[in-house]
């Protein structure tokens, strides 16, 4: 509940200073020399193999297959309510922030798909989802160059992500930027209750 709180009011934060004007003018300038340098061969093979990865359509399935493989190689089905918390939070306290902040849509017709607001859905869930598997996976390996490895493909899977809302023209950049940190404090409050979690069963073998 704490962590709710705290993600809600530092994003409402965060996206009525995006709103500003000393924000906007050179976002929308950003906008607008990616949208005329973009390739229309491209855009198709970022919206078909890229940016959908941060649809429900797609995340939600892979987390409950990649969430159970994970689960079941570690004998404990803890990953598996942690993934399901990432995503409940991210829906009802989406929300909430779009009511808070009342971002701006792009214009439709300089959009590749539906455009939204603040903050990017698709950017939030691909930071809860990739990273919550990364933090899991890298518990399993002592050695820190596998953890580089592992956290270096999630924030490959991340950057594309949220890079590819903005390219296809259905985000302004602040959009993704705001969920990238509205994903980020999700993430940091599950990582906590799975470390908390990890700390309570090794004392209760001590």
């Amino acid at each position: 509940m704490t962590g709710g709180a705290a993600t809600l009011l530092t994003c409402w934060a965060a996206g009525k200073l995006m709103q500003s004007e000393a924000v906007i003018r050179p976002s929308r300038r950003v906008y607008d020399y990616v949208r005329e340098h973009r390739s229309p061969a491209m855009s198709r093979r970022l919206e078909q193999a890229v940016t959908t990865m941060g649809d429900y359509a797609v995340i939600g399935p892979f987390t409950a297959l990649v969430g159970g493989m994970v689960a079941y190689e570690r004998r404990d089905w803890t990953p598996l309510p942690l993934l399901a918390g990432g995503v409940m939070s991210e829906v009802y306290l989406q929300k909430a922030l779009k009511r808070l902040v009342k971002g701006t849509k792009p214009p439709q017709e300089f959009s590749v798909g539906p455009p939204g607001d603040f903050p990017s859905g698709g950017a939030a869930r691909t930071v809860i989802t990739f990273g919550l598997l990364a933090h899991l996976l890298a518990q399993r390996w002592d050695n820190p160059g596998e953890r580089r490895v592992i956290w270096s493909i999630a924030t490959a899977l991340v950057l594309a992500q949220g890079g590819s809302r903005l390219y296809l023209g259905r985000h302004w950049p602040e959009d993704v930027v705001g969920g990238w940190l509205f994903g980020w404090l999700i993430l940091r409050t599950l990582r906590t209750l799975s470390t908390l979690r990890t700390l309570s069963e090794a004392d209760e073998l001590t």
